[in-house]
């Protein structure tokens, strides 16, 4: 009989301790912090800020300012398998479809433009041999492991494609030690177009 009491009291603390509301009111949540704009049309603030206090009172320590909490979500955001993949329609020499390229700051990869977006190909910036664009043509040739592959950008201009991987390759190339940016080389890889 002792535990069973034991065991409701516990509850009971329990029950207290998730409707006990932390420093952060309900009025001092930007909603839009935490939510998209989509998300933040169909409810009202005052719905969105009581659900987020609801999640914020059921995380195991409850001291999280709301720049931690922000933080955090930042930083899961980031583990998400698509975080930081721009993509660009293209249309391979070789293919007879368009298809959806995703540059990251890790690897190039292909995809299949009709959903759910099969990923076809990956190229990692450390096998990437070369690439070229032939400005007069609008094509992005680039060589790995050997082949050659060679695509057209028609959502946006050829420009853009090669000063991301001009970039991405920059990053891939520096060294953690470096203090100072080498403006010429990065200059080199990605304003081939001046």
């Amino acid at each position: 009989v002792k535990t069973m009491a034991n065991m409701q009291e516990h509850s009971q603390t329990l029950k207290l301790n998730r409707n006990k509301r932390t420093a952060i009111t309900s009025d001092e949540i930007k909603t839009e912090d935490f939510v998209s704009a989509r998300v933040g049309r169909k409810h009202r603030p005052e719905q969105l800020a009581n659900l987020i206090l609801d999640a914020h009172n059921m995380l195991p320590r409850r001291d999280h300012t709301a720049t931690e909490l922000r933080l955090n979500y930042i930083l899961k955001w980031e583990r998400l398998m698509d975080f930081g993949i721009s993509y660009f329609i293209v249309k391979f020499d070789k293919a007879k479809k368009e298809e959806l390229l995703g540059i990251s700051r890790t690897h190039m990869s292909k995809f299949d433009l009709a959903p759910p977006h099969e990923l076809l190909k990956t190229w990692h910036w450390t096998s990437l041999q070369s690439w070229n664009v032939n400005w007069e043509i609008k094509k992005l040739t680039f060589n790995v492991d050997g082949d050659s592959h060679s695509f057209e950008c028609n959502s946006s201009e050829i420009k853009i494609v090669h000063e991301y991987i001009g970039g991405y390759i920059f990053l891939t190339l520096r060294k953690e030690s470096d203090t100072e940016l080498d403006k010429e080389m990065f200059y080199k890889l990605t304003g081939g177009w001046q």
